[in-house]
């Protein structure tokens, strides 16, 4: 399963595609989208739609895993946040890729076994749970991958959950 974890943002949004198979997860590819800075929101928008839609025709993940919205003190923050995730999402949802959204908190948690991990411990953690990743990796980059790492986690949680060993499908009991 190709999976891309996205770290949403105006400003920069980080992404990663990771191969999964069961436990076993690999670095494909990361890096940061970044709209012109200082253009106007609508503009902005249009440009991170159109990265991540050139990314996903080049990759055609499985599935597309976003960071839901952190509520910060700033209301217009997250309200642009907002926008941008909308934007993503139906970059995703236009070429009928499924969505999966997940907490910060959980995120943190799957790359690092902390739920409030800072910046620089993901980025520490992130390439070594992930065959073939660079050494060392951005912020954002960190953060979508991580977020990545957290959708294969839960799937194989699901698939064990269900019955079913991850690399070989239903038990026959």
């Amino acid at each position: 399963m190709i999976i891309l974890g996205i770290d949403p943002g105006s400003q920069i949004t980080g992404y990663g595609f990771i191969s999964a198979q069961g436990f076993s997860l690999r670095w494909l590819e990361s890096g940061v989208l970044r709209p012109k800075r200082g253009a106007p929101l609508p503009d902005r928008l249009r440009e991170l739609y159109d990265g991540l839609a050139a990314l996903l025709d080049q990759r055609h993940p499985d599935v597309v895993a976003l960071e839901e919205c952190f509520m910060g003190r700033h209301a217009r923050a997250a309200l642009v946040l907002g926008h941008a995730r909308g934007a993503l999402m139906v970059a995703a949802l236009a070429r009928d890729i499924p969505l999966a959204e997940y907490a910060p908190r959980l995120v943190k948690q799957a790359a690092t076994g902390v739920g409030g991990a800072g910046k620089h411990q993901m980025q520490a953690m992130v390439p070594r749970l992930l065959a073939g990743a660079p050494a060392e990796v951005g912020p954002d980059e960190a953060d979508a991958l991580a977020v990545a790492i957290c959708h294969a986690h839960r799937q194989v949680t699901a698939a064990t959950d269900a019955g079913a060993h991850p690399a070989r499908g239903r038990s026959h009991d």
